[in-house]
């Protein structure tokens, strides 16, 4: 009897170890399938932004006007190897995590999938939406989507769950790798926490998952305060944010007014006097892109001067004074962005080859020049139009059934369903709030999270209708 025992322990641990390979296999090979853009491109997809975040490995800076722990991140990887191996690493490892994530969740809503069906649908999901060309994009925007859904994982899990811990801290590390991501994830979180206390979820899990949210978004807040403090002694979250919302309100017309109020009275004398050179163009009045800004000589070239910081915080001055006198116009602008964000979502708005030409990076790595100048991307050679029109239909479809699933979801009383919607459906909102309020309408900002409403409709799909057909599939 004993033996007997014995041998079937033995049996059961050999198949959990098999199953548990099968899994590990899942993921390698769905992150190998997100590479796909990458290969067919001949390198990883950049970004201008590339370089910036990657000073922080190669050039032993820190970028003020961006989340720097991007490029901490993947430094271990770029240090280690020659610069060209270190692309291809930097990208299989940003790839491998999102895989993660994604089998992560799918096990969650779908756990009697197979490793061999969910990679099958998650490989569908990645070779038919905007998913594989940011996780082939070496920009921390290819973790906006999986952190959404990451934070819904930890939300959604009761504390004592083995391994929930672990979700928050691997959702605190991700939300810190770009400034976006703190307000997304919040708004998500709270959604998750909402539909939840809802149901009928005890007060006090609510209360741990709650201090558990806090925790991690202090730490988020804190660790950006510390890392700008430190390198440029501006002991703040985003050092640059008042100058950034400054460009964004001078577009919509709001700073204008504000210097009509107050120019000659109160408002700061050498911002009025340049007046009249400021660009209308957001884009253009922070980076110039070939045209004249007063603030590029001001601000960007002298990041860490007290000249600069003169400078960046007289346009935070008036950002807020423009705020303060017409917060309804602020929101109507806001309001109008963000809806504008859900018919702009096509992939590839990476603005290649036209301000790829010259990167940071190549002074720094000179053995990137030609292999990058010979790929698709910077040559040109990309079918962007035809890959937007594939990508694009299964993100229209998704929007349009995340709402009457959600009816479905509640009529079922399926509660892991009901908040996974609700996340979505929050963590597009707030996606497309964020980008379309604090800097502009933009393909590149919502197609970033898009991928994630064919994603959940697919999940949600199998959850309730995979076991019925396993059923009928029975003798």
């Amino acid at each position: 009897m004993d033996a007997t025992v014995r041998n079937g322990m033995a049996e059961l641990n050999r198949s959990a170890a098999r199953t548990r390979l099968l899994w590990a296999l899942a993921v390698l090979a769905l992150a190998v399938v997100l590479l796909a853009p990458a290969a067919y491109n001949r390198f990883p997809l950049i970004f201008p932004d590339t370089s910036a975040y990657f000073s922080v490995a190669w050039a032993n800076s820190w970028p003020v006007d961006r989340a720097g722990f991007y490029g901490l991140f993947l430094a271990p990887v770029l240090r280690s190897v020659a610069a060209v191996p270190a692309m291809w690493l930097a990208v299989f490892a940003q790839a491998g995590v999102i895989a993660l994530v994604l089998i992560a969740v799918l096990h969650r809503i779908w756990p009697d999938a197979s490793p061999i069906a969910a990679f099958a649908l998650t490989a569908a999901l990645a070779l038919t939406t905007s998913l594989s060309w940011h996780a082939s994009q070496l920009l921390p925007d290819a973790f906006t989507g999986a952190v959404v859904l990451l934070a819904w994982l930890a939300a959604s899990r009761n504390m004592g769950d083995r391994g929930t811990p672990l979700l928050w801290l691997a959702t605190g590390i991700i939300t810190l790798l770009h400034f976006t991501h703190t307000l997304i994830v919040a708004a998500v979180i709270l959604a998750t926490m909402l539909v939840h206390a809802l149901s009928g979820t005890p007060f006090k899990e609510l209360a741990r998952r709650t201090l558990a949210a806090a925790l991690m978004l202090a730490a988020v807040f804190g660790s950006h305060t510390v890392m700008n403090g430190v390198n440029f002694n501006r002991w703040t979250p985003s050092p640059l944010g008042g100058y950034f919302l400054f460009a964004r309100l001078h577009q919509d017309g709001l700073v204008p007014r504000w210097f009509d109020r107050h120019c000659g009275i109160d408002a700061p004398k050498p911002l009025c006097d340049i007046r009249g050179t400021i660009p209308h163009n957001m884009e253009v009045l922070l980076w110039s892109h070939g045209q004249y800004s007063p603030f590029v000589e001001r601000i960007n070239k002298k990041i860490g001067s007290p000249e600069s910081w003169r400078w960046a915080e007289m346009t935070a001055e008036a950002a807020r004074g423009s705020l303060r006198e017409e917060p309804v116009a602020f929101a109507r602008n806001a309001a109008i962005a963000t809806a504008g964000q859900f018919v702009h979502f096509q992939a590839l708005e990476d603005e290649c080859p036209e301000n790829c030409r010259n990167l940071m990076m190549f002074k720094w790595q000179p053995s990137l020049i030609e292999p990058m100048r010979a790929s698709r991307q910077l040559s040109g050679e990309l079918p962007k139009r035809e890959i937007r029109i594939i990508t694009s239909i299964p993100a229209v479809m998704g929007l349009l059934l995340l709402l009457p699933l959600l009816v479905a979801a509640i009529r079922r009383r399926d509660v892991v369903a009901q908040s996974l919607l609700s996340a979505t459906i929050v963590g597009l909102l707030s996606n497309a709030a964020v980008a379309g309020a604090l800097s502009h309408v933009d393909n590149r900002y919502q197609s970033r999270v898009v991928w994630i409403a064919p994603f959940v409709v697919l999940l949600i799909a199998a959850r309730w209708y995979a076991p019925s057909l396993s059923r009928l599939r029975r003798p």
